[in-house]
Order: C-alpha cells, then sequence, then structure tokens
C-alpha cells in the first residue's frame, strides 16, 4: 500500500533540491506539500488538509526568509488538498473541474451530524468522516476557497529560475488528477494520481495512458501525496511495471 503517513514528528519543512522544499506527510490524513522557490514568486504546491497544515509551510518558509506564496496550485480537489488554501491567501491555479469541486464544497455542510449522514448513507466512508473531525475539530467553519485561475490541459508557471509544468493527467483516484514538474529540479510532485480509486483497483483505459505521461517528464525525484519519503526514478519504473500487469491481468 502506498498510501502511507508518518508522524507529526517528520512534520518539517525540508530543502529535497535547489529549488523545492517539501513537507512530508502526517495524520490524520494530511497529504505532502510543497512550495518551490524563485528569484521572482513562490508557489506552493497543494494547500494543504487546514490552516494548522498550510501555517507549517508558511512559517517554515519567514524562519528562511523567504517570501510568502504568490501563487497557489492544486492537484485536484479532494478535501485534504484544498483546506488550508484559505489560510495561504494566495490566488489559487486550479484544473476546470477540480474548481467546480471546489464550488460544490464552499456549499456542503461539514458539521459532524452532515459527516455522520454522508457516511450513513454511503456517500462517505467511516475513515473520510474520522479525518475531517480529527484535522478539524467541531465546531468547524470551512471555509473553501474558490479557483482565481482555472486551466483544462495544463499550464506553466515561471518563477525565476525556475519553471514549474502543470499538466492533467486524470487517472482512477480522481479525473481531475493533475501533476506539477518543476525545472530544472526534476521533481514531479505527484498528489494522489498513482493511488487506486476510492473503490479500490485500476483501469487499463486510465491507468495506461498515465503511467505513459508521467515517465515522459524525465523526472528523478517523485514527491506522492501520502508516501513519507521522495523516492527515484528506479523505484517509480518497479511501481509502474506492477501497475501494468495488475490492468493487464
Amino acid at each position: 500500500d502506498r498510501h502511507t503517513s508518518c508522524g507529526f514528528c517528520m512534520g518539517a519543512l525540508t530543502k529535497i533540491s535547489d529549488h523545492v522544499y517539501w513537507l512530508p506527510p502526517g495524520p490524520p490524513d494530511r497529504p505532502s506539500l510543497c512550495a518551490v522557490v524563485g528569484t521572482r514568486r513562490t508557489l506552493m504546491l497543494d494547500a494543504g488538509s487546514s490552516a494548522a497544515h498550510a501555517r507549517i509551510v508558511l512559517d517554515g518558509l519567514s524562519e528562511r526568509g523567504i517570501e510568502p506564496p504568490s501563487l497557489t496550485v492544486l492537484t485536484h480537489s479532494h478535501w485534504d488538498h484544498v483546506f488550508g488554501a484559505v489560510e495561504i491567501g494566495a490566488p489559487l491555479i486550479a484544473h476546470l473541474e477540480t474548481a467546480a469541486t471546489l464550488a460544490e464544497m464552499a456549499e456542503t455542510d461539514w458539521s459532524d451530524e452532515a459527516l455522520d449522514r454522508r457516511v450513513a448513507e454511503g456517500i462517505a466512508s467511516a475513515q473520510h468522516a474520522a479525518n475531517v473531525k480529527e484535522e478539524l475539530p467541531s465546531p468547524r467553519d470551512v471555509q473553501v476557497a474558490q479557483a482565481d485561475i482555472v486551466f483544462e490541459g495544463g499550464l506553466d508557471l515561471e518563477l525565476g529560475g525556475v519553471t514549474v509544468r502543470v499538466r492533467h493527467v486524470a487517472g482512477d483516484h480522481a479525473s481531475d488528477s493533475c501533476v506539477l514538474h518543476v525545472e530544472p529540479d526534476r521533481v514531479l510532485f505527484l498528489g494522489d494520481c498513482l493511488y487506486e480509486a476510492p473503490s479500490g483497483g485500476y483501469t487499463a483505459e486510465r491507468a495506461q495512458p498515465l503511467l505513459e505521461t508521467i515517465l515522459r517528464f524525465g523526472a528523478e525525484i517523485f514527491i506522492e501525496g501520502h508516501r513519507d519519503d521522495a523516492y527515484g526514478r528506479a523505484e517509480l519504473e518497479q511501481f509502474l511495471a506492477q501497475v501494468r500487469a495488475a490492468v493487464a491481468g
């Protein structure tokens, strides 16, 4: 299972390449976050599951004398990747499907009663409800930032000496999944795109194009949403071979 998480003891902002700072994942369902620092601006990769989660990155940048993010880009619309955007306060970049879901999420009731009702109706899992309750204790006031810049296929962001190429890749986990390639660092921020569908498993029609796209980037360092280590190309290729075998069988 690649969807693992590490303890808060590992929750420190770490420089992993010339321009990329990474905050590893943590409980209850906090995903990886990154900040890409150029000479002209800083870009936040995903916004995190709460103000407290996003604040770890913001404070870590401040301690290093780095300007706060002037833009935030999302990999997809799942709650744990977006709820921290209001705390960051920077213009939000999102795929058009992500943007539509953010609007729906802003109208959603996030109370304990509503979470429990969605679990009872089979709309959400009990683990999802428990994670939201732990990350955002009741009574909670969930504010969902809305997209300021919306793209479809992708876009390139020039930060000054470093470029982030944002590309929509879809996949089984979320149809709006996007990946972010940091050049010249050759870091690929994957979000959750390599994970199975929420109901489990992969499909050939979604997985095969995704795997081919990821390999074409030529990245050497890979960051996944809920994996607590950065890993190299050889390990990625080994995992992709396993997925290919699974969907082929």
